[in-house]
């Protein structure tokens, strides 16, 4: 393989999405005062290796089940297109899941054993997703794992690897990192509702509608954007006016949107989420700061 088909199959575009949850996390430990950078990097390397799992591993099933067909409208997959053989990709899987297990060992070392349930759920997880007997993206179950994975494991594990004990703010945050997460997965599925109807593919938009997906994301914005509610002052209701504002316009242009102009609102939602995990860094930020100046208003 070259290193172009390598980074078609890693996809790079997805990894700064899905170390968001995790580096709000980080910031949220470092400002109630917990800050391992040790168990902070391999936390983030973790995060990274996961996700490249779960970029292969799609790949890889989606291409057995037949799912990736000629009038694929989505970005380009280099084993469907007979670019890369199946055994290269599944040796290229294979190396990324050691590299992902060796890290987590490190990582577990360092904190607690039980944490080894939390990462073989991580590694099984990213290959559940399109593989295994029940594969959760053909189920319907994909916005589910998403909001889980990307949500609740990625920011509520980070949170507890760094505090030793888990906060409603904790909780609230990873829960509102998940819900701006699923976004990606909503418009890349309305997008493919007519091939995967074809593939067998039975996603939520598959199973109930397409026009669920623009109602879904809706729904999404609007959740994350509550859910940081208990950090909210009037500077922080300005900065998550800005980021709703940009979403619900993308919203819009996703519904007079077809085919692979879709991508464009994908690529944008993924920098959505990115934008939304910095607008909660300033949100939690300016809450602290805020709360320490009228003599510390935070309280565990």
């Amino acid at each position: 393989m070259t290193l172009r088909q390598v980074l078609h199959l890693v996809r790079p575009h997805t990894l700064p999405a899905s170390l968001a949850p995790v580096i709000t996390a980080l910031a949220l430990a470092a400002l109630d005062g917990f800050f391992r950078p040790t168990t902070a990097i391999l936390t983030v390397l973790v995060g990274l290796l996961a996700q490249i799992i779960s970029n292969i591993a799609n790949d890889l099933f989606d291409f057995k089940k037949g799912a990736d067909g000629k009038e694929r409208k989505g970005f380009e997959r280099p084993l469907s297109l007979g670019k890369v053989s199946y055994r290269e990709v599944k040796n290229l899987l294979i190396i990324t899941i050691i590299a992902t297990a060796l890290t987590g060992i490190a990582l577990i070392r360092l904190t607690s054993p039980w944490l080894f349930i939390v990462g073989a759920l991580v590694i099984l997880g990213a290959i559940a997703y399109t593989g295994g007997p029940f594969p959760f993206a053909y189920h319907g179950l994909g916005e589910v794992m998403v909001f889980l994975f990307y949500g609740l494991v990625a920011g509520g594990g980070t949170y507890y690897i760094q505090c030793g004990t888990l906060s409603w703010e904790a909780i609230a945050l990873a829960s509102a990192m998940g819900f701006a997460s699923c976004n990606i997965l909503v418009v890349n599925n309305y997008r493919d509702v007519e091939e995967d109807t074809l593939s067998g593919k039975r996603t939520l938009f598959v199973r109930f509608g397409k026009s669920l997906a623009p109602k879904l994301y809706l729904a999404n914005i609007l959740l994350s954007v509550l859910l940081l509610f208990p950090f909210y002052s009037i500077i922080e209701m300005l900065s998550s006016g800005i980021y709703l504002a940009q979403m619900m316009h993308l919203q819009r242009t996703m519904l007079r949107t077809e085919g692979q102009e879709l991508n464009k609102v994908l690529v944008r939602t993924a920098q959505g989420v990115v934008f939304f995990a910095l607008n909660a860094l300033i949100v939690i930020f300016v809450h602290y700061q805020w709360g320490t100046a009228l003599g510390g208003l935070h309280h565990h």
